[in-house]
Order: structure tokens, then sequence, then C-alpha cells
């Protein structure tokens, strides 16, 4: 047997570590509760979780050990006036504090120490677009970061950094799970690839649409690199800010991961 043979069996042979990257989206991304609604019910082993946006806020939850059945409930209630503060500030009219806030509501004001999965939250540094990824410190403080999508939500300060929505540096973090220490990675990718068989409708749906195709493309790697790839069928009537439509978007991350589960047990060696 050859070295790169014996090396190949190796690495067959060596205990899986299973990473979860979560895809921002904005509202699309509650389609990451259905999928990890199916990946408890196959019992698929998570060991690392790295989130950026939208992915970050269902990333943090999970690793903090909340139930996505419960994650689910919470997600119908859901409202943007609940959770956007006016503000002054020259970077955007709204603040993150609403949001952080909504992630104490669930997990408690935790650090990243207390998880009971090794999270991480992908941001962008505004000033050199460097791909910034936080492991420490307050989790709800970490997740605001990573969706403070700029121009509307205000950025946060870190040292030398002016952090905004991770989606500018990896939307879709199988990079940095990966440097977590997974070795098996399943990539959640919430950003439709597909073409529209309608036109947008209005101003807004052209930015959305053109924002989709710019992260889509930014993915291309990173999607590669996944040992498999969830992307759940958003409808072409859904969009960026669609939080009210949560039971649908939920329903579609189900489909997605239950058409990928056999693929994942094959690959896992799962019964």
């Amino acid at each position: 047997m050859s070295p790169l043979d014996l090396r190949r069996l190796f690495s067959f042979l060596r205990p899986r570590r299973v990473g979860l990257a979560l895809s921002g989206g904005v509202a699309r991304g509650l389609a990451h509760i259905g999928v990890l609604k199916v990946l408890k019910k196959h019992k698929i082993p998570i060991h690392f979780v790295a989130g950026c946006s939208a992915g970050a806020l269902a990333g943090a939850v999970f690793a903090a050990g909340m139930d996505p059945e419960k994650m689910e409930k919470k997600a119908r209630s859901l409202n943007w006036l609940n959770y956007l503060r006016i503000s002054l500030d020259r970077y955007g009219p709204a603040t993150t504090d609403e949001l952080q806030k909504l992630v104490r509501e669930n997990i408690g004001d935790k650090k990243f120490e207390e998880l009971k999965l090794p999270f991480a939250a992908v941001c962008a540094d505004i000033k050199t677009g460097r791909r910034v990824i936080l492991r420490e410190g307050k989790v709800a403080w970490a997740v605001a970061a990573s969706c403070a999508f700029p121009g509307v939500l205000t950025p946060i300060k870190h040292g030398a950094d002016l952090l905004v929505d991770g989606g500018l540096a990896e939307n879709l973090p199988v990079k940095t799970v990966k440097e977590m220490g997974a070795n098996f990675i399943i990539a959640v990718d919430v950003v439709p690839s597909y073409p529209l068989k309608a036109d947008p409708q209005n101003a807004a749906q052209m930015f959305g649409r053109s924002l989709d195709l710019v992260l889509h493309s930014l993915s291309a790697e990173q999607r590669k690199l996944a040992d498999v790839l969830i992307e759940p069928e958003i409808p072409e009537d859904i969009w960026h800010l669609d939080i009210d439509k949560a039971a649908q978007l939920i329903k579609v991350g189900e489909a997605a991961a239950e058409a990928k589960i056999l693929e994942l047990k094959t690959k896992l060696m799962l019964s």
C-alpha cells in the first residue's frame, strides 16, 4: 500500500468532527430552524457551529442548547418592530440594542465559553473588508456585530475594527468552521441560487436580488468545500424582510434537510 493510500485510509478512519456552517440571509435565515429540527430528529452529531448574520443568530441559540422545536415557537412570534431601535447615529438609522436583547432573552447573557457547543460568529471590518471571527466575550454582542447590515444597523467597534455584517467577508462560513476543528462540514446556504421566474416587483426587491447574486458568487468556493450542502428552496415571494413567513421558511428548511439525510448518514457512517 502506497503512502498516499495509507493517508487516505487513516483519514477515513479518523473520528468525524462535524461542523455546521449557517449562512446569512436576513429573514430567510429562519429556514435554518427547519434544518436544525431535522438534524436533531435524525441524531446527526454536531461538534462545532459557525454562523454569519441570520445564521449567527440561529447558530448561537442552537449552540446554547435551545431545542429547535422551541426555536420554531419563538420564531413564529417575531416582529421587526420589536427589534429595531431608532438611532441618530451617523452610521445608520437603527442600533443593534434590541437584537442583543433578543439573544439575551432566549439564552441569557452568556459568554462564548458558557455555550454547550463551540460557536463562532463571522463579521467583517468595514474599513478593510477583512473577515473577523468572534469567539470570545458576550454572545449577544457578537451576534449583533455579525448582523449589523451596513447603512441600516449601526456598526460595532471592536478594537481598531468597525464590525458589520459578516456577509461581506464570508456569508457561508465553511472556512471558519473548518478552522475551529471540523473535518466534516454541513453547510446550509439560504441565499437562493436559482434563476427567478418573475421580475422583481419594486426597488427593494431589485436591491435584494442584486444582494443575493453577489452573496451567491462570493460563496461559490465555500459551497464546494462543504461535505454536504443543504439549500432550502426559498419561494420567490419570500424576500429578505418577510419574517412573518417563518412557518413557511421553516418548512422549506425541513424539506431540504430531509432530502440530504441519506447522504449525511452514508458519509458519516450512521445507521
